[in-house]
C-alpha cells in the first residue's frame, strides 16, 4: 500500500526535484535583484531623463548618450580611465608574473613575511592610501624630491600631482604599487599547484627557465590570470580609482576618471540624467571588457 502511495506522488517529488535548486540559489538572486540589477535598471531609466533629481522629469530619449560622445570632459576622462587600465591592470599583470615566478618556486627566508606586505596595501582603504601619496609626491617635502635633491637630480623636482604631463601617471604608479601585491598572492598560489614533475620533465628535455615559464607557467596561471585582470579592471574604472583620484588630484589635471565625473554631474551640477548615461556606458564597458578577458581566458 506504502509503496503504490509513493507511485502516486512520484510526479510531485520529480517536479519539487526540479526546483529544489532555484529554491537554493532564491535569496542570492533576490539580494542581487535588490542592490544590482533593480539600481541598474533605475539607472538606465534615469539616463533617458533631463532631471535634477527633485523636479520634473523631461523625457529626452538617447539625447543624453548623444551629448555623451560630443562631449570633450568625457572623452578627457576616457583617456585618463585608458591610462589607468594600463597602470592598474596590464602592468601589475606582467610585473606580477614575473615577481611570483621569481620567487614561487624557491624556498627564500622570510616568503611568509613578504607576502603579508605584499597583501598589505589591499586592507588599506583608497582614500588613505591617496592621502599617504599626496604626501610622498608633495612638491616641498615629498620624499620622492627629497631623494631627488639628495642625488643631485634637482631639475627634476616637480609637484607631481601640479602637471597635466605626469599627473596622471603619478596616480598610475599608485595603482602600480596597489595592485601589484595583490597579483603575486594570486600568482604565487596558483604556481604552487603546478607539479614539480612537470618542470623536471622539461628540464631533462632542454627547456630553460624562460621556456619553462613561457610553455608550462603561463599556461597553467590562465585562470588566475583572468580573475587578476578582472578585479584590477574594475578598480581601475570605478572602486578605487574614485577615492584615490578624488584624495589627490580631485580630478584636475587629466586624472579625472568617467566615475568621478559622474559623481561631480550628479551631486555638484545636478545633472542626475547625464550622470546615469555616464554610469550606463561605464558599467557596459566593464561587462565587455570582462567578457572580452575570461573568452580569451577560455581560448587559450
Amino acid at each position: 500500500m506504502s509503496a503504490e502511495k509513493d507511485k502516486n506522488f512520484e510526479p510531485l517529488f520529480d517536479i519539487m526535484g526540479k526546483f529544489t535548486p532555484y529554491i537554493y540559489i532564491l535569496p542570492t538572486l533576490a539580494i542581487t535583484s535588490v542592490f544590482l540589477i533593480y539600481p541598474f535598471i533605475n539607472t538606465f531609466f534615469y539616463s533617458l531623463l533631463k532631471w535634477d533629481g527633485i523636479g520634473e522629469m523631461n523625457f529626452l530619449g538617447i539625447t543624453n548618450y548623444i551629448n555623451m560622445f560630443q562631449d570633450p570632459k568625457f572623452w578627457a576622462s576616457f583617456s585618463a580611465n585608458l591610462i589607468y587600465i594600463v597602470m592598474y591592470s596590464i602592468i601589475p599583470v606582467i610585473a606580477g608574473l614575473i615577481v611570483s615566478s621569481l620567487i614561487g618556486r624557491t624556498e627564500l627566508f622570510g616568503v611568509r613575511f613578504f607576502r603579508t606586505v605584499f597583501f598589505l596595501p589591499q586592507v588599506i582603504a583608497s582614500v588613505a592610501i591617496g592621502i599617504i601619496f599626496s604626501w610622498i609626491y608633495s612638491s616641498q617635502f615629498g620624499v620622492i624630491n627629497q631623494i631627488l635633491g639628495v642625488i643631485g637630480l634637482d631639475k627634476y623636482q616637480t609637484a607631481w600631482f601640479g602637471h597635466r604631463s605626469t599627473a596622471p601617471y603619478a596616480v598610475g604608479f599608485i595603482g602600480i604599487w596597489l595592485t601589484l601585491g595583490f597579483a603575486v598572492i594570486i600568482f604565487l598560489s596558483g604556481i604552487q599547484k603546478i607539479d614539480e614533475s612537470i618542470y623536471e620533465a622539461a628540464k631533462i628535455d632542454g627547456a630553460n627557465s624562460t621556456q619553462q615559464f613561457i610553455y608550462i607557467t603561463l599556461p597553467e596561471l590562465r585562470y588566475e590570470m583572468v580573475v587578476v585582470f578582472v578585479v584590477t579592471l574594475i578598480r581601475s574604472l570605478s572602486t578605487n580609482i574614485f577615492g584615490i583620484v578624488s584624495s589627490t588630484t580631485g580630478g584636475s589635471y587629466g586624472t579625472r576618471p568617467i566615475s568621478l565625473y559622474a559623481y561631480e554631474l550628479a551631486f555638484v551640477q545636478y545633472e542626475l540624467g547625464y550622470a546615469s548615461a555616464l554610469v550606463v556606458i561605464l558599467v557596459v564597458l566593464i561587462l565587455v571588457l570582462t567578457q572580452i578577458i575570461e573568452r580569451i581566458g577560455e581560448g587559450s
